[in-house]
């Protein structure tokens, strides 16, 4: 039987996934879950240095802890998700996220609110964000064909850049007549929509693991994990650029602000609204991205994408060389890489589960993620130390440099001579 009957979809390649009712489920659900991280993440430090002044060392610990999720339990979370059926992994994660961002509102109109829970409730938010996207990942092929699973990371795409274009503005004209806490409501019932929405979900052979049919030692488990990751050859390359990709990108994001704001003086609105043009390109882009897949192929286009990423950071340092000509620079740059950005993560997304066995899925994903989640913070880490040791300016120029290494590292890979993924690749 085909892949395609299995999972009760036809074979189509054209047909529209959001058509699928199990994946048009899960993409409501993603969209219910991003809108209140997104609300969450605006409301979060509005709430421990406003309402509850807390010093620059506490939002330290804060933001490391709302960040240490993978870092922390990433490996073992895939042999679990691996050796688990993965829809109750996303309902318990949906609980888990609203029990946290309900007791938020709930100590604040009980007077009762502290730095040390919002500390708890980081972390909290930060785990169960592992076990949630580690099985959605895992999940999406037991609902989709392979062939569409690119089209599906598509459209999850695409709402999700839409949310992150919206929400944030939209916290902040709320908080202006609510207090920031209260923002934690609408998170809370995010999540519980959210559980609703995939209690109707039906993966089809998606069972968990019996007992004895595989070696139960995690330490085993999560090597064979790392050994498919690094052996695949597709999959080495995907990590080695995704990883380069975000070390790049951590020393842009963390000293762009800086730039900005401090440098250039850009008022706060005008910054507010360079970051919006960035999601706005990259919804649009996560739109056509199918489109342009099938005409292109994903290798054409990953190849597009990523020659595209170097270019488009490139504005961002002549910024200060054009300090005249800074504001349109930057918004240059920030359509550029958002469409960069999201375009190189629609086409990559479909090729690392056309080549992941099912078996060791949930394993390869964390620990790609482990990777690539750990190269934006040490990507920015190293920003501050060049803009420290030289000048914000350096700093810029050396993330675009970083990020022009992933196309380096595509021609001179196999897969300049393709157009599509080879059949002979696929598992």
């Amino acid at each position: 039987m085909s892949l395609s009957a299995s999972v009760g979809v036809p074979p189509d390649d054209a047909v529209e996934v959001l058509k699928v009712p199990d994946f048009r489920r899960l993409w409501a659900a993603n969209g219910f879950r991003y809108a209140a991280a997104e609300v969450a993440s605006f409301a979060l430090p509005v709430t421990a240095l406003l309402l509850l002044h807390a010093r620059p060392l506490t939002m330290s610990l804060i933001f490391m802890c709302s960040r240490a999720g993978f870092l922390t339990i990433g490996l073992p979370a895939g042999v679990w998700i691996d050796r688990w059926r993965k829809k109750p992994v996303l309902i318990c994660a949906d609980i888990a996220y609203a029990a946290a961002f309900a007791s938020v509102p709930i100590a604040y109109f009980l007077d009762a609110l502290t730095v040390a829970q919002l500390v708890v409730v980081a972390l909290v938010v930060s785990l169960s964000g592992v076990f949630f996207d580690v099985a959605h990942s895992s999940v999406l092929p037991y609902v989709l064909p392979r062939r569409r699973v690119a089209d599906g990371n598509a459209r999850l795409q695409s709402s999700e850049t839409a949310i992150q274009a919206v929400s944030p503005s939209v916290a902040g004209v709320l908080t202006q007549s609510v207090a920031a806490p209260v923002l934690y409501c609408f998170a809370a019932l995010s999540h519980l929509a959210s559980l609703l929405l995939l209690r109707g979900i039906h993966p089809k052979g998606d069972i968990a693991r019996a007992k004895g049919e595989s070696d139960p030692k995690f330490g085993r488990e999560i090597k064979d994990g790392i050994r498919v990751l690094f052996r695949q050859p597709l999959l080495r390359l995907l990590l080695n650029q995704a990883a380069l990709n975000n070390i790049g990108a951590g020393i842009l994001l963390s000293m762009l602000p800086v730039f900005l704001l401090k440098d250039i003086g850009v008022a706060a609105w005008l910054y507010g609204l360079l970051s919006t043009l960035g999601a706005v390109a990259g919804f649009a882009t996560s739109l056509l991205a199918p489109r342009l897949r099938r005409r292109f192929g994903e290798i054409r286009m990953t190849l597009i994408f990523s020659a595209l990423a170097p270019f488009a950071v490139l504005a961002a340092p002549l910024a200060g060389v054009f300090r005249q000509a800074a504001v349109p620079l930057i918004a240059v740059a920030q359509v550029l890489i958002g469409i960069a950005i999201v375009g190189r993560a629609v086409s990559t997304a479909g090729l690392r589960a056309r080549v992941t066995p099912d078996a060791y899925m949930g394993r390869v994903t964390a620990a790609y993620s482990v990777v690539i989640q750990g190269a934006t913070p040490l990507g920015a880490l190293a920003g501050g130390l060049i803009a420290g040791h030289w000048s914000t300016g350096t700093a810029l120029w050396a993330g675009g440099l970083v990020m022009a290494l992933p196309l380096v590292l595509l021609l001179f890979s196999p897969l300049r001579r393709h157009r599509t993924l080879p059949a002979e690749w696929e598992v």
